[in-house]
């Protein structure tokens, strides 16, 4: 463990050498971050405290996010009720409904460039607090105007207020059109409610193997060679 931790102490210094940046991982999870609201007072996400229809712009781990055209909503928005066990939903998440608000725009609050590598989607739906029709239209865009089309998806997580059903969470993916952007622009023409949940952004490459991991695959790549001349 150590000696592959030196391999990645040393790759970096190596990248820092030759004037690779080395972005500094982050998960934004709307908890613990500041909520800048409507007036001018600030709130700070803890999994208790709700803001509906009220944030301007939210900010947490470096990143910030600001709502254009109206204002969004940031916190523990789906534990407005429980479960039918009574237990609730302790989980802060943005969450936008489409009525005014025209964008919801993240950008690194220094300016710089990052990958946007996978969303949680916690809500994209026509119908407020329902199940998704399939025929919503919510859009991922960049900044060099490359737009997704984004997955329908239930409101809430497994139970919702309602008393009905939600499909939990589905997970997003991004491909490279979101690595290295200035900013990741949301939209929808005719979702009623948009929620999304961790932000994983600048994800580190996997962790080099252990040195005797890297033994045994030389090992079995000089096995496979010996048995080929053998055949041959």
């Amino acid at each position: 463990m150590k000696n592959s931790m030196k391999m990645l102490a040393m790759a970096a210094t190596v990248a820092a050498g030759m004037g690779v940046s080395v972005a500094q991982a982050v998960v934004v999870d709307f908890t613990g971050g500041t909520a800048y609201l409507a007036g001018g007072s600030t709130g700070t996400t803890n999994n208790t405290s709700l803001w509906t229809d009220s944030v301007m712009s939210y900010e947490e781990g470096g990143f910030r996010f600001t709502f254009t055209g109206g204002y969004g909503t940031v916190g523990n928005y789906y534990a407005i009720g429980s479960r039918p066990d009574g237990s609730t939903i302790n989980n802060d998440v943005v969450h936008a409904h489409w009525f005014g608000l025209s964008s919801m725009t993240i950008t690194a609050i220094d300016g710089s460039a990052f990958d946007l590598n996978y969303i949680d989607l916690t809500s994209n739906t026509v119908e407020g607090g329902g199940q998704a029709s399939g025929g919503e239209l919510s859009y991922i865009s960049n900044n060099s105007g490359y737009s997704m089309l984004l997955p329908s998806s239930d409101w809430g997580f497994d139970f919702d207020f309602y008393g009905s059903v939600g499909d939990g969470v589905a997970r997003l993916y991004l491909d490279s059109n979101f690595d290295n952007v200035l900013s990741v622009t949301f939209t929808s023409e005719n979702a009623y409610c948009f929620g999304m949940d961790n932000f994983y952004i600048n994800e580190e490459a996997p962790p080099l193997p252990e040195p005797s991991m890297l033994g045994l695959l030389s090992l079995g790549l000089a096995g496979l060679l010996t048995t080929r001349r053998r055949r041959s």
